[in-house]
This record gives structure tokens, sequence and C-alpha cells, in this order.
């Protein structure tokens, strides 16, 4: 019985922090660079972190906890992000075309 109890303590103290961890918001939008001024790889590298950053938010959104007018609101800003971002993506490429 003792055994069954420290093995659900020593669980719940080492699962349940990495399950909080796991549903976090990600870190700050990535920047967009200037499509007018901005070199092949800076666009790559946003490119790369644009598309990690809709993917940790999508991952987010999966598992948050919130009503739904506040996830429609974080998808709608997610969406005008990625909408910028193609904007910025479309710019660069007939700049450099």
């Amino acid at each position: 019985m003792k055994k069954t109890l420290l093995l659900c303590s020593v669980v719940a103290t080492l699962g349940l922090p990495g399950l909080a961890q796991a549903c976090s918001a990600p870190d700050a939008k990535p920047a967009i660079p200037d499509p007018m001024t901005a070199e092949t790889a800076q666009m790559v590298k946003a490119n790369n972190e644009v598309k990690a950053y809709v993917k940790a938010m999508e991952e987010y959104l999966g598992c948050a906890r919130m009503s739904g007018g506040e996830k429609r609101k974080e998808i709608s800003a997610l969406e005008d992000f990625a909408a910028e971002f193609n904007e910025a993506i479309r710019t660069f490429k007939s700049r450099n075309s």
C-alpha cells in the first residue's frame, strides 16, 4: 500500500508539471522582415520561425482552456498574422523576380 501511494505521489509530482508546461502559449510572434529590404536568408529564416510559431499556437489552442470567444479571437489573430506574413512573401517574391 505504501509503495503504491509513493508511486502515485512520484508520478503526480513528475507528470503534472510536464502537462502544465505542454500547454503554454508560445513565445512572442516572430518579426516579419521588411520585404523591400530583406535578403533571401532573412525571409527563409522568418518563414521557418513563422511556421514554428503557427504550429505552436495551433497546439496551444488545442489544449488551452478558453471560452469559445477567446479561442475565436486567438484564431483570428493567428490568421491575420499569417496573412501579413504571406503578403510580405508575395512582395518579396515580386521584388526579386
